[in-house]
């Protein structure tokens, strides 16, 4: 921290202690300081410090990661599990809502992504095959691609009620990007992300290796709402493969609900300003409260 002086971080050290964003711990002439995870994940950030373009840059942080990994479950339920025992788990989502949520869903998320195709244009593609005039192929084929992903969660909703397996997030990556450019498997270069100054990972082993790790935090949760959000949240986060890693992370916290609870979300309501900058809070400050209450408000 370059031009800053010892009593000026002694003094946000201080303030951080009184938010309860960190622990201070040892004597007071010699004290030591660790992140308060649980507060930090439910602290709310405001726009204005998403918004400033001279916020400081951050990295993957490691030590989230390994939190996550061993940190009470019970104690994330109780934070974050918001719709714990009002999720009916013997339920099973019906034809007429399996067609709303495919239609809602391929349109709302290949928006998020610049896609120009309307509401009603992705209606009568998905039901009655009717290409929409002034559309680029490389549109309608991702709409249709969210139709397959789709597809592809009703027909294996085990892979997504129990233990998830690299094998199944890669697959739905691959559906959803198929014919678009997209490679598939790990990235093997370092990527950026629009607006943010965040940086992912940028080694392939260590892709693959905290693959494994997110996945196993998700599997850690028996609240099917805390195992979406962690998809939500996680999969963009480490950015693992080259693109369409939030389209990945969607699809997969919905494959979780869809299969435990018979229900998934379509973030209709979400502008893609909101969703940004809830993002944005996660990955550059570590707070997920923004995306849990987007989540949350969908499936009211």
């Amino acid at each position: 921290m370059p031009g800053l002086d010892i009593r000026s971080i002694q003094r946000a050290l201080e303030r951080l202690t009184e938010l309860d964003l960190v622990k201070r711990n040892g004597p007071r002439n010699n004290p030591t300081y660790v992140i308060n995870y649980p507060s930090l994940l439910a602290a709310e950030i405001p726009d204005k410090i998403l918004e400033d373009e001279n916020r400081p840059e951050s990295s993957f942080n490691h030590e989230l990661i390994d939190w996550l990994h061993k940190a009470p479950t019970n104690q994330l339920e109780q934070n974050f599990g918001r719709t714990h025992g009002t999720l009916n788990t013997e339920r099973k989502i019906t034809a007429k809502e399996l067609e709303y949520l495919t239609v809602e869903l391929s349109w709302k998320s290949s928006a998020l992504e610049g896609n120009t195709y309307t509401l009603l244009d992705t209606q009568l593609l998905l039901t009655e095959g009717v290409k929409a005039k002034g559309r680029t192929e490389f549109e309608t084929q991702m709409i249709l691609n969210h139709k397959d992903a789709v597809t592809f969660i009703i027909e294996n909703p085990g892979s997504f009620s129990g233990k998830i397996n690299f094998a199944t997030v890669e697959e739905l990556h691959k559906i959803i990007g198929r014919n678009l450019g997209i490679a598939t498997g790990v990235r093997k270069r370092l990527v950026k992300i629009s607006a943010s100054n965040y940086t992912p990972l940028a080694s392939p082993h260590q892709l693959r290796e905290n693959a494994d790790r997110v996945l196993k935090i998700i599997d850690r949760f028996a609240d099917p709402f805390l195992r979406s959000l962690m998809a939500l949240s996680l999969i963009p986060y480490l950015q693992i493969f080259e693109d369409g890693n939030k389209r990945t992370g969607r699809m997969l916290a919905n494959a979780i609900l869809i299969s435990t609870v018979g229900k998934g979300f379509s973030l209709r309501k979400v502008s893609a300003r909101e969703l940004a900058l809830a993002y944005l809070a996660f990955y550059e400050f570590n707070s997920i409260e923004s995306l849990s209450a987007i989540l949350h408000a969908e499936l009211l």
